[in-house]
């Protein structure tokens, strides 16, 4: 129809200059919405209508609309918050009974718990939050901190019994209730501050002291140490608090060569072949090798909880920009989380109070312990763990077996 008035108008005299003019603008706005029509459907296939008659199955939720959707679905809640619906309800009652979470009038106290467990798993920054939920994340976080106080700590602060995964060497370590390590967590720092806390990479970090036992379990974690501080000064520092888990007499942590050697903190032989890896080629041959073998073996369980932690809690990865206490009260709420989700897995394990546990009470070792030096515990795990060797060998060559000297499986 218009390049029929188009022509019918370069036909007849009477027209004007005008209505010419507007015949030609017609025609160019007609060409251009072709041309676009013609993009899209290149662009997005030629079925694509330019109509969609198909809504996005999901259309914007609420904070509360979108919790209740992740505990309705199994797979989506372990997604999301790194566990399954009933742990999650399981968590939030311990909060809200426990440790005092209440509701407000524009925050409800399941939706606090969800924010801050998304934060966690996915390491998302505040404004991603705040777009999600609308919502800060102080009240949740203050919160996790009180949880964490009652999770972190040891299951048995008088160490009564012996773990039984140090059974395979007794009685020699029979003084071990956990091990402790220092690991780096990421984090963006205040510019004004920046300088303080850049590590031995170059990357801004704090320096995070854990204690674990021999379940995984950590018992304590110092956060918010800068990370140019050396792995003992942060030691020495956490060690002043009042909540720190000093070994009792006779019991002690295993330390990598980083900590200096003192009572209640057993480090393996210096200047000896000590990383796991380093025998892969050549066994240990030595007294002392054979002691920092096995010695490396039990305290790899530190650095197993830390990877456990980071792989779960993806903020770890990088802690986003927040005042420096809600930094480190966060790093503390994924260790009182890992703790939380570890302690539910035990409980459905096996009762493991069976006769033939070793009683601290009866073991004439960790007596032995307390009245020496830590240089002289090591000296005499050393010899024990040799003359371990040297049985197995002995029994292998009757049995015609190789002797079993590996260290024990996890």
């Amino acid at each position: 129809n218009l390049w029929c008035r188009n022509m019918s108008s370069q036909e007849g005299s009477s027209n004007s200059d005008t209505s010419s003019d507007a015949s030609f603008y017609e025609l160019a706005g007609l060409g251009a919405a072709l041309g676009a029509y013609a993009a899209r459907r290149y662009v997005y296939g030629v079925a694509t209508p330019l109509v969609n008659h198909h809504p996005p199955m999901f259309p914007y939720l609420t904070g509360r609309q979108w919790v209740e959707m992740n505990l309705h679905d199994p797979v989506r809640c372990q997604n999301n918050f790194r566990m399954q619906p009933d742990a999650f309800l399981q968590l939030h009652h311990i909060l809200v009974t426990s440790h005092g979470l209440q509701p407000t009038q524009q925050f409800e106290t399941v939706e606090a718990l969800a924010m801050f467990l998304w934060a966690c798993a996915s390491g998302q920054s505040s404004r991603q939050i705040q777009d999600r939920f609308e919502r800060s994340l102080d009240t949740i976080s203050r919160k996790m901190g009180n949880v964490a106080d009652t999770v972190i700590a040891p299951k048995d602060p008088n160490y009564t019994q012996v773990h039984p995964r140090l059974l395979r060497y007794a009685p020699y370590f029979d003084g071990c209730i956990g091990a402790l390590d220092g690991t780096h967590i990421p984090a963006i720092i205040n510019h004004d501050a920046r300088v303080d806390f850049i590590n031995r990479k170059g990357r801004p970090s704090f320096n995070v002291l854990g204690i674990v036992d021999m379940d995984m379990r950590f018992t304590y974690v110092g956060a918010g140490m800068a990370g140019s501080c050396h792995d003992m000064a942060v030691l020495r520092d956490y060690m002043e608090t009042a909540n720190y888990p000093h070994p009792p007499p006779g019991r002690y942590y295993l330390a990598d060569s980083g900590y200096a050697v003192r009572e209640g903190y057993l480090g393996p032989y210096r200047s000896t072949r000590y990383h796991l890896e380093e025998f892969s080629h050549r066994g240990a041959e030595t007294r002392e090798e054979k002691f920092n073998y096995h010695h490396a073996s039990l305290r790899n369980v530190v650095e197993r909880a830390f990877g456990v932690l980071k792989a779960r809690w993806h903020i770890l990865e990088l802690v986003p920009l927040y005042p420096r206490e809600k930094q480190t009260k966060m790093i503390i709420g994924c260790c009182a989380l890992h703790n939380f989700l570890l302690d539910r897995h035990l409980a459905r394990q096996p009762a493991r109070n069976m006769p033939g546990n070793v009683d601290y009470g009866m073991s004439l070792w960790v007596a032995a312990n307390a009245c020496m030096d830590m240089a002289t515990v090591q000296d005499w795990i050393s010899l024990g763990i040799s003359f371990m060797w040297a049985r197995l060998r002995r029994a292998a060559t009757v049995s015609g077996a190789p002797p079993d000297t590996r260290p024990p499986v996890y």
